[in-house]
């Protein structure tokens, strides 16, 4: 027989045991609950914790949109945004309407020029442009957000390019003023403006989409590439109060942040970048930087390019003062295009706000400066 030292001992372990499994979560192992918990939260990304808590929090009729992570109208949220090239020679400034543009893409054209393309998805501006004529690059870069593009005639190489995959164009050339573009009457009075007197608006644009029948949507697989943050916060890289981008050696864009805003305002040639119809300069939350291969297609009587923007490549992702290198892909003209922070190896996380995308030449260098320090 047990001694009544052992029984009193085997009778304190059994209500020791007791007492931790009433005081425990009801589970015959919460050992293990607690770790399959854990390993279940590591398997949720940023995003959709994100996606959940917004969710919960937006009010009502709003909706987070894909293109710059900012509260937009519910019924915007699956609206195709429509791409329009927008002519950027000095003698065609001011443009108009571009302010309400969520990206705008700069790159080169012929002859050492520059012309954006500027992606509008929430807007009802009444005059948008000067718009210009299509360059078969920038169809890729449209595409990348399942845009409709807007243009006012084309190089041979767009104008094949567009038959050759179906691309939704709505070209002005082939309509009759007012229709999806007019001729702005005081820079038609001007010597040498007429080609750079082309205008559309948000009435125009919708109209002929209606009558061409273009998808209103975009692809229920489709994913614009970007990813927001709930709340914007500095990039952990190096200070980037002024950025200069050379294009070539006549076209340079730079930009200057603003620390009360926390956005970056846009010079050309070291003037303002002006939108006339608000008479404000433009600004950006985030710069995109992608570095790629250029060069003047050879035998083209104009000097027209080629841009790779379908491939891979290096260069920075810039916001709230500060900047990091990135690398950038787009495996296909209906892809979009994808930005991974080098550093840590995972997909960028930008902060809510519009975005300006520098397309520049392999050649060319960014500088990235400081306030106190431009040397």
């Amino acid at each position: 027989m047990k001694s009544n030292k052992q029984m009193l001992l085997h009778s304190l372990l059994i209500i020791m045991l007791v007492m931790v499994l009433i005081t425990g979560c009801s589970s015959n192992d919460p050992v293990v609950e607690e770790e399959i918990v854990e390993e279940t939260e590591e398997e949720i990304t940023a995003e959709e914790i994100v996606e959940v808590v917004e969710e919960d929090e937006l009010p009502d009729g709003m909706a987070i949109s894909p293109i710059t992570g900012m509260l937009i109208p519910e019924e915007m949220i699956t609206r195709r945004p429509v791409a329009m090239q927008v002519n950027n020679i000095r003698v065609a400034y001011p443009q108009s309407g571009i302010t309400q543009a969520d990206i705008i893409y700069e790159t080169l054209a012929e002859g050492n020029i520059t012309r954006l393309l500027a992606v509008f998805h929430v807007y009802d501006a009444e005059k948008i442009g000067p718009i210009r004529s299509a360059r078969h690059y920038y169809l890729d870069m449209a595409a990348s957000h399942d845009a409709v593009y807007m243009h006012y005639g084309g190089s041979p190489q767009a104008y094949a390019y567009i038959n050759q995959i179906k691309a939704p164009s709505l070209d002005g050339i082939t309509r009759a003023d007012g229709v999806l573009s007019w001729r702005d009457p005081e820079r038609k009075k001007i010597p040498k403006m007429l080609e750079h007197s082309v205008y559309t608006s948000r009435k125009l644009i919708d109209e002929a989409w209606d009558a061409i029948g273009y998808r209103k949507d975009v692809r229920e697989d489709f994913a614009s590439g970007f990813l927001f943050r709930k709340e914007g916060r500095a990039p952990f890289g190096q200070r980037a109060d002024f950025i200069t981008i050379p294009f070539s050696g006549t076209y340079v864009s730079s930009f200057e942040y603003d620390y009360e805003t926390r956005e970056y305002i846009k010079y050309s040639a070291g003037e303002l970048h002006m939108d006339a119809l608000v008479d404000e300069p433009l600004r950006f939350t985030n710069l995109l930087v992608q570095n790629t291969e250029m060069y003047v297609i050879p035998g083209d009587d104009a000097g027209r390019r080629e841009v790779k923007i379908i491939g891979k490549g290096t260069g920075y992702y810039i916001s709230h003062g500060r900047a990091v290198s990135i690398e950038w892909s787009k495996a296909a003209y209906d892809e979009p295009t994808l930005y991974v922070d080098v550093k840590t190896g995972k997909p960028l996380n930008m902060n809510p706000g519009k975005t300006y995308i520098a397309i520049v030449p392999q050649r060319q260098t960014v500088t990235l400066t400081w306030a106190n320090n431009q040397e």
